[in-house]
């Protein structure tokens, strides 16, 4: 026979909920000792099971009642532990919190954008989804060009009005033409911004990389002009005197075209991953406005003129602090990120 008062001593001596569940179960649960007791009450007579059945229903109200007030107990008395532990005394000095900063590439952009302020450029983001005209053929490249097969630029599925597939644009070149019908001329356009390519990452390359495009269409625009103009950005962003060389190269938009290198401040030439023991990194592509580039912003390339080059900021940020590799840009590591807040 069950004794209560005996399951009532252990109910008094538990501490803890855990503890208090145990016992409930092996009291009261179906198939547990005040159960068995109910079982046994099947071969008693009329009179013995009606005083049997009294006896053991009042120790299970008993027994029941008993195990939920401890349980309420145990409770608030774990609740108000655990306000006791997380109080908090709004008069003393709080935790320090750790203080955010821009990353290596926002600095340099940004740096970039007060550069364009500070010439009197407009600054037009652009859109990073264009039709392949826009990318294209309105900046001279023909669609055989081999820069629109799927190996340099991505394609999405969603098409255009004339049902061409979109693309992320390659270049800030992509809204030339739209700007300069949308400002007219002259013009002093700022295009910062994140371009597209298909390519392997590597030391120098990415998939994504930020790009920032000068563009100038104005009457008499020379060389001379575009020179100056280059030098004066690069020791301003670099902060220092940074020798460089223009050498002739090709790009569809621009007639000529130049591709502007800056020595390497990493190793002198010696070696590293950026500049391939090259000496020079390749900074700048930049050229005088094509004149079908004009034509096609409804222009006349015997009267107006210009020049572009576009920028692109990773390379700018590893060549001012030194960083052999931009995937460390991109990579998430906070070690590398708070080095520089």
């Amino acid at each position: 026979m069950l004794d209560t008062k005996i399951a009532l001593k252990e109910l008094e001596k538990l501490n803890n909920a855990p503890q208090t569940t145990e016992r409930f179960q092996k009291y009261l649960w179906k198939s547990w000792a005040l159960n068995e007791e109910f079982k046994t009450m099947g071969a008693l007579s009329f009179e013995e099971k009606k005083k049997m059945g009294s006896v053991l229903s009042e120790a299970k109200t008993t027994l029941t009642d008993a195990y939920e007030s401890k349980e309420r107990k145990l409770s608030m008395e774990g609740i108000n532990q655990k306000l006791n532990e997380d109080l908090i005394d709004i008069s003393l000095d709080g935790k320090p919190l750790d203080q955010g900063s821009y990353s290596v590439l926002a600095l340099v952009r940004r740096e970039i954008e007060e550069v364009y302020k500070w010439m009197w450029f407009i600054i037009d983001y652009g859109h990073e989804i264009v039709t392949k005209y826009e990318n294209f053929e309105s900046v001279n490249i023909p669609l055989t060009h081999p820069a629109t097969e799927m190996h340099d630029t991505i394609y999405l599925k969603d098409t255009d009005p004339s049902g061409l597939l979109l693309i992320l644009r390659t270049h800030n070149s992509a809204h030339q033409v739209e700007d300069i019908m949308k400002y007219g001329v002259p013009l002093k356009l700022g295009s910062p911004g994140r371009v597209y390519r298909f390519e392997n990452m590597d030391a120098s390359h990415d998939t994504m990389f930020r790009y920032a495009e000068w563009l100038v269409i104005d009457k008499n625009v020379s060389i001379a002009n575009f020179k100056d103009t280059m030098k004066k950005i690069l020791s301003w962003i670099l902060w220092k005197a940074t020798e460089i060389r223009m050498r002739p190269s090709y790009f569809p938009f621009v007639e000529p075209g130049f591709e502007i290198d800056a020595q390497c401040t990493i190793c002198g030439g010696k070696w590293c991953s950026l500049c391939k023991q090259s000496w020079w990194i390749e900074l700048v592509g930049a050229g005088m406005v094509h004149p079908n580039v004009i034509t096609n912003a409804g222009l006349d390339p015997k009267e107006w003129s210009g020049f572009a080059r576009g920028i692109g900021v990773s390379r700018l940020a590893a060549l001012r602090y030194g960083i052999k590799d931009i995937r460390y840009f991109t990579n998430g590591d906070l070690r590398f990120a708070k080095s520089f807040s």
